[in-house]
């Protein structure tokens, strides 16, 4: 499970709460999709979770968190035949500014409604950034819910977390707000811990790519040394693996073929690489295992649509627009 911790670290997680929220009597929101995992923690009260494609609402309880790691529209509301209006709506109306992934943002205390029944719940979201192309976040499913009373190691950690974060916003204490942050972080990755262990057998995908006896040693190779030449033949003689079975084996497992995922992973490194600052060209190539610039520069524009120049400078006047908002709030 090494290789989860590396993939967590480069996810470059800057988690963000939004609110904290006391809602009295019937209410319902519509919130639109984002660029990133929003999140929903119910501290006291009773609330629902809709969105396309899901059969039926998600009923929360007092301790659950629920994540969207695609950051798809959904509806949060007091009972399922709720009506709702646009969350942003809400939100502009309170002086509230709107969330963009990288922006810097303190949370606010809402409290909307009146009469009874009351619910207090807290809302953020998850920011990868520009790694939203991260293998883990891909082989997560669309709503993830961790309930508190599961009783697991997991959901008494939550517990223990949830409770911090809750004081943290209500204390008005200087670094209140990075703290807060630091905390959800943490959240996220006891998500990631409760999917893994509760999820009984995994899809087919990274994850349970990782967690394949006989596929996982292929993925640690990929990941910690992607400069180098792997065939499927070398991967398969590395593992002790005939070429066949080895090619049919991580196809069954992953879902791609060894050297399409190899791509995105020496992509997505790449894609870091970028966003850490200036290197050469023929440098980064290299560290990625391409000798050739140009068909480096060819394979990375079919991956992020753009040719890593062009990338870099996007993500530069990304980052200095995201600078700007923040320093605004």
């Amino acid at each position: 499970m090494i290789l989860i911790d590396e993939v967590l670290e480069g996810l470059r997680l800057h988690s963000t709460v939004f609110c904290r929220m006391t809602l009295s009597g019937d209410w319902g929101f519509a919130k639109d999709a984002l660029g990133g995992a929003p999140f929903h923690l119910l501290l006291t009260g009773r609330a629902s979770l809709l969105k396309d494609n899901l059969e039926e609402p998600i009923l929360l309880e007092p301790g659950d968190i629920v994540v969207l790691p695609r950051g798809e529209a959904h509806r949060l509301v007091s009972h399922p035949e709720a009506e709702t209006i646009p969350f942003h709506e809400v939100s502009t109306s309170l002086g509230m500014s709107p969330w963009t992934p990288g922006t810097r943002f303190k949370a606010v205390d809402l409290r909307i409604g009146s009469g009874s029944p009351t619910t207090t719940l807290i809302s953020g979201v998850f920011d990868f950034g520009d790694r939203r192309r991260n293998p883990l976040l891909a082989a997560l499913p669309s709503v993830f819910l961790l309930r508190v009373a599961s009783q697991t190691p997991t959901a008494s950690t939550v517990a223990t977390l949830t409770t911090l974060l809750d004081s943290e916003l209500l204390s008005g204490l200087p670094g209140a707000e990075s703290v807060s942050a630091r905390l959800a972080d943490i959240l996220f990755i006891q998500v990631v811990r409760s999917y893994l262990t509760s999820a009984g057998e995994l899809p087919r995908g990274w994850l349970r790519g990782i967690t394949d006896s006989e596929i996982a040693p292929a993925l640690a190779l990929m990941h910690r040394a992607p400069e180098q030449p792997w065939s499927v033949a070398t991967l398969a003689r590395d593992i002790g693996m005939s070429r066949s079975r080895f090619a049919r084996r991580f196809h069954d497992v992953v879902g791609q073929a060894p050297l399409e995922y190899l791509t995105h992973w020496r992509m997505y490194q790449a894609a870091g690489i970028l966003a850490d600052g200036k290197i050469a060209l023929p440098a980064l190539a290299a560290s990625v295992g391409y000798r050739s610039e140009v068909s480096f520069s060819k394979a990375f524009k079919r991956w992020a649509g753009r040719p890593p120049a062009e990338y870099r400078r996007w993500l530069l006047a990304k980052k200095s627009h995201e600078f700007e908002q923040g320093e605004s709030q």
